[in-house]
């Protein structure tokens, strides 16, 4: 009887400590992955004329977007002058 109990409660904490070490293996890749995808965002300049550099891999086709744009050319405008950025319209009744 008393070896049955045991034995429930080895299982029960056996249980326990698994989901908790799944847990903070999970909080360990995510705060791992966050550090990694936010490195690149330090603008280490290196003297060659390169300011910042945005470095992203997805998961799913193992795309890489490197962008080794000054941080000038990061924040212009994307329209010139003579584009309009918004559209007039009318509403349909």
């Amino acid at each position: 009887m008393i070896a049955a109990l045991l034995n429930f409660l080895f299982i029960i904490l056996l249980g326990i400590f698994i989901v908790v070490g799944v847990v903070a293996y999970k909080i360990y890749r995510t705060f791992h992955s966050v550090k990694k995808q936010f490195k690149g965002f330090r603008g280490q300049d290196n003297g060659n004329g390169q300011g910042r550099q945005q470095y992203r891999q997805t998961s799913g086709d193992d795309e890489i977007i490197i962008d080794r744009r000054t941080p000038d050319e990061m924040n212009r405008k994307i329209f010139s002058k003579n584009e309009g950025e918004y559209v007039d319209y009318e509403e349909e009744k």
